[in-house]
């Protein structure tokens, strides 16, 4: 999945109790539940590694 701002492609980075989507370019942060309806099926394959997501 790419990020919006800068195209690059976005990277799952999880915090203590959160999981985000990350731009390592612009450093845009991304909620799940912001780009839901939008991941491709390789960022879902990448969730389905962790067995709970908490998002605010």
């Amino acid at each position: 999945m790419l990020c919006k701002e800068c195209q690059h492609p976005l990277r799952v980075e999880r915090r203590c109790r959160q999981i985000l989507l990350l731009c390592p370019q612009c450093l845009r942060e991304y909620h799940i539940h912001e780009v839901a309806a939008e991941l491709d099926e390789a960022m879902e394959r990448e969730l389905e590694r962790f067995p709970c997501i908490i998002y605010d």
